[in-house]
């Protein structure tokens, strides 16, 4: 687990030496990303030898993984935990019976998930036709409309709860450079698929370019990067799931990620975020083949550890 900074800081105020070599080593090793950070910071990651690792194993179990399993299914779970976690009360023998003519607002967002997660695996999302997918998300059920736009949000929105502001996102005339920035990144940049896909969930929430459904809107995008990019079988994987499973840890890093640091300079190590999501990745992929009983007994080895560092979480 990918420690905060203001963790290790206490540490090394307490006299843990680990933890001021740790502090050094990602000073020393972090590498900035080419996106703009919001308010003149940089932003970086450090690549550290658990993403490393963790990469190898992503990669591993996606070559496992079965594509027999019904995507509809799939596809319907996804878009249930997916509009659960923003909000939607409802069940998925509900949504199933609605699904033709969804009365509720809480049916509604999960259908129009559906119909969105269809959409971006028929059409590759670019800044032309995101509104596209945008609106089928918020169809009926967007709230803020009164800042939707032409393109983007024209009017500001925060992130957090009733009690606190986690994030203040982009302002509406840095949302479309700093939205075309981030698709040329994931288009032409280098970095491991899996890696580049993970920065993009992160900018794109850090942004929140939308009024309402940035959530879902990053979810759907997520896997359809993938897909598009030769990874097919992502369609068989219900990330949205693991992540709801785990959604304190969803926010938790956003947070810890988000949290400028001043030392000298003003910059924003987003590692806690890329860690999270990677593990989520690779805990849904062994989650998947648990259910289908194609585990190795490594692999098996593999997701009792999961579990129990999930337990030990909660």
């Amino acid at each position: 687990m990918y420690e905060s900074y203001d963790v290790l800081k206490i540490k090394e105020k307490s006299g843990i030496d680990s933890a001021r070599r740790e502090l050094e080593s990602r000073r020393t090793h972090r590498e900035k990303l080419p996106l703009p950070g919001l308010e003149h910071t940089a932003l970086y990651m450090v690549r550290t030898d658990d993403i490393a690792e963790r990469l190898l194993s992503i990669e591993h179990l996606y070559q496992r993984l079965d594509s027999r399993r019904k995507v509809k299914e799939v596809i319907l779970l996804d878009a249930y935990h997916s509009a659960t976690i923003e909000g939607a009360r409802t069940t998925v023998e509900n949504v199933r019976r609605a699904y033709e003519n969804p009365r509720s607002k809480d049916d509604k967002m999960v259908v129009n998930t559906i119909h969105a997660m269809n959409y971006a695996y028929e059409t590759p999302i670019r800044i032309h036709n995101i509104r596209s997918l945008w609106e089928i998300v918020t169809k009926d059920v967007c709230e803020n409309a009164h800042l939707s736009g032409e393109l983007f949000r024209d009017g500001m929105v925060y992130v957090g709860s009733r009690t606190e502001i986690i994030h203040t996102p982009a302002r509406p005339e840095q949302i479309k450079a700093a939205m075309e920035k981030l698709f040329h990144f994931f288009e032409e940049n280098e970095y491991d698929i899996w890696l580049r896909t993970a920065v993009f969930h992160f900018y794109f929430a850090y942004i929140h370019p939308f009024c309402d459904g940035n959530g879902r809107m990053v979810r759907i995008l997520t896997q359809s990067c993938l897909y598009h990019c030769g990874k097919e079988k992502i369609k068989y994987l219900p990330l949205s799931r693991a992540i709801n499973q785990r959604l304190s840890g969803y926010y938790q890093t956003l947070k810890e990620s988000e949290r400028i640091l001043v030392n000298g300079e003003k910059w924003i190590d987003i590692t806690p975020f890329l860690d999270y999501f990677l593990e989520i990745v690779e805990e849904s992929m062994i989650t998947s083949m648990k259910e289908d009983q194609h585990l190795s007994e490594n692999e098996k080895s593999l997701f009792i550890k999961c579990e129990n560092a999930e337990k030990a979480q909660n």
